[in-house]
C-alpha cells in the first residue's frame, strides 16, 4: 500500500484486506478472473457488507499476484433516503484503458460522496479522483 496504512488496512479504515474473508476473495479472484485492466490486472470487487450493498475493489497484478486495493472502506449504489442503497454501485472498466470509473456512493474514513469516480494507476499508486486515505 502506497498510502499511509498499518499493515493490510488504510490508516482508520475498517477492512483488512489480509483477512481469511479479503484473501479467500482475492485468491478466487485470481483462479477464475482474467485481466480487465491495462493489460495485466484483474479489477475485481470484493464482498463487503452485502446487507448494504457495499463491495470493495483491488486491482490484482496477473503476473505476481501482488494486490493494490483502491483507498476507500466500500462503494455501493445511490443512497436513497434513510434506506441506503438498493443496488450495488457500477465499474466500467476494458482490457485496453488507462482508467476505471465508478458511479456509486464512495464509503471512504466514515463520510459517503456519491458521483462518478474516475481512477488511474501507475503501477504504485491511484491516480484520477483522492479519496481521504490519499493524502
Amino acid at each position: 500500500m502506497s498510502y499511509p496504512h498499518s499493515g493490510c488496512s488504510y490508516t482508520y479504515s475498517p477492512v483488512d484486506f489480509c483477512d481469511a474473508a479479503h484473501r479467500a476473495q482475492i485468491d478466487e479472484a485470481i483462479r477464475t478472473q482474467v485481466p480487465n485492466f491495462k493489460t495485466h490486472y484483474i479489477l475485481a470487487q470484493l464482498e463487503e457488507r452485502k446487507e448494504y450493498f457495499q463491495r470493495s475493489i483491488v486491482l490484482i497484478d496477473s503476473r505476481d499476484g501482488t494486490v493494490y486495493p483502491l483507498p476507500i472502506d466500500a462503494f455501493s449504489g445511490p443512497l436513497v433516503g434513510k434506506d441506503g442503497a438498493r443496488e450495488y454501485g457500477k465499474v466500467e472498466t476494458s482490457l485496453q484503458a488507462d482508467t476505471f470509473c465508478v458511479s456509486s456512493a464512495l464509503l471512504v474514513y466514515r463520510a459517503f460522496e456519491e458521483g462518478r469516480f474516475c481512477f488511474g494507476f501507475d503501477g504504485v499508486r491511484f491516480t484520477g479522483h483522492a479519496t481521504q486515505y490519499m493524502q
